[in-house]
Parts: C-alpha cells; structure tokens; sequence
C-alpha cells in the first residue's frame, strides 16, 4: 500500500474537489467519508475507485475490508494530511471516491405501485439525505429532485443518507418533464398542506403516489400546487405551525409504508 506524504498529491487534490458540486458532476465522482457508509456502499456491491485511509488504520481492520476485489486502490495517508484533507471532523480514518450513477427519470416507476419522492426546491443537505434515508427505509420506489433543490451527493446529504443514496433511484428532473411522466403512468402527484381537509391517514397510500415536499421556507411552488391531484394534513397539538421538511416527509411515507405491508 503506497503512502501518501505530500498534500499536493493527485489523489488527494482530487478528493478535495469533489466538495464542489460543479467537480462532482464534471467527473461523475462522489466522495464518501467515514467506515460506516463505506461499508455500507461495499455491502451494496458497489465498489470505490479508490480508498484513502489514515496512516494508523490497517485495511484489514475495517469489517468491510473481505469484500474488496483484489484490484481495490488503497492509499495510505500521513495521519495530518489526511485529517486536513477530510470534510468532517471524524471521518473515522476511512474516505473513498465511487461513481456517480447516471439513472434515466424512468427508473423511479419501475417499482409498482409507483411510491414516489419528490424534492421541490430542499435547500439544506441534511434535510434532503434524512429525507432520501427515509424514503429508502420505507420502500420507495425512487426520489425526484426538481430544479432548485441541493445535490443529493453534497457531502452533508451523502452523511445523513447513510448510504441511502445508492439503494434507490434518484434522478434530477424538470417539472414539466415529471408531470408528463406521472400523466403517462397514471400516478397521483401528492402533497402536504395545512389547510387541506384529508387528514393523511384517510388517504389511500396503497394506490400509484408521488409525494412533493417543498422549500422548507416557502414551501411547494405555486406551479407544482396547482398541478396537485391530491392534498393531505398532518395534524398537529398546540400551536405548531409546521414540521421540518424531513419530519414531514417520514411521517407520511411510515404511513404509505404502513398501508402497503396490511395490503
């Protein structure tokens, strides 16, 4: 395993790009921090480019290290280099650079019945991962983020997915071009209001859904509201205006998935 002693070294230069999203969709790369993730990654058969590891962690202490193809790229990296160069405080000795998928807006209905996620406009990193997590637990079929909203593979949203990101489709799309394709497979295009009269658990979740969340300061756009088949609210105790974005979105899709189980 060849060390790493220069921080101008080409890996690593590379690797510190990638915390840019023009980087990241440039060269069609994702970075991924810490040994839980990575191993979740490895465990879902997808495998790193190559692998960074701080000069004190072995490769053969790492739990996913058996499943690596022989031919893996494993550098070793001087123990303040590598902490200089990761985006995170503790990364856990361990950063890889994988793949970025390229997924047609197809993808996302190939689970039937269509279970939907769709991002309008989530700006925060943390938010949409939670989000993509959740919607992986609850057995989405896929995730659509429209225009506006922040790259699923920014290296916040990629530590609150878990990984999640690669256990289902997730696909950038226009609005014009989800709406003709929700048209084209019959599937109701679902969102949260306050001031809807259907409380969420009257619903029929089990029935073809894409489901919208929106900005979490202003919400659903106006265009993707009037298109809307159906409105549903969360009800809520006390004086609570509203929940954050991926709260919202979790409390609504454990109840699809609740729904789709009893089927």
């Amino acid at each position: 395993m060849a060390l790493i002693s220069s921080p101008q070294n080409r890996q690593l230069k590379l690797y510190r790009s990638l915390e840019k999203r023009k980087y990241r969709e440039e060269l069609g790369l994702i970075p991924l921090e810490g040994q839980r993730i990575v191993g979740d990654v490895i465990k879902r058969g997808i495998f790193p480019e190559f692998i960074l590891l701080r000069a004190d962690i072995a490769l053969s202490q790492l739990p996913f290290s058996g499943l690596l193809p022989a031919d893996t790229v494993v550098y070793s990296v001087e123990n303040k280099i590598f902490d200089r160069i990761a985006f995170t405080k503790t990364p856990q000795g361990v950063l890889a650079v994988c793949k970025r998928p390229r997924l047609p807006l197809s993808a996302v209905f190939a689970k039937k019945p269509a279970f939907i996620l769709v991002a309008d406009s989530i700006q925060d990193p943390g938010n949409l991962g939670t989000m993509i997590r959740s919607a992986a637990a609850a057995g989405a079929g896929g995730v659509v983020l429209l225009p506006g909203t922040v790259d699923a593979t920014n290296p916040k949203a990629m530590r609150a997915s878990m990984g999640a990101y690669f256990a289902l489709p997730v696909v950038e799309a226009t609005f014009a071009e989800l709406q003709q394709a929700l048209q084209l497979h019959g599937i109701d295009l679902v969102l949260a209001d306050k001031s809807a009269a259907l409380d969420y658990n009257d619903f029929d979740w089990t029935q073809p859904v894409a489901v919208v969340i929106g900005n979490e300061g202003s919400g659903i756009s106006q265009k993707v509201k009037e298109a809307a088949t159906t409105m549903v609210m969360i009800p809520m105790q006390q004086a609570v205006e509203s929940l954050n974005a991926a709260i919202a979105m979790s409390v609504l899709f454990f109840e699809a998935s609740r729904q789709r189980r009893l089927q």
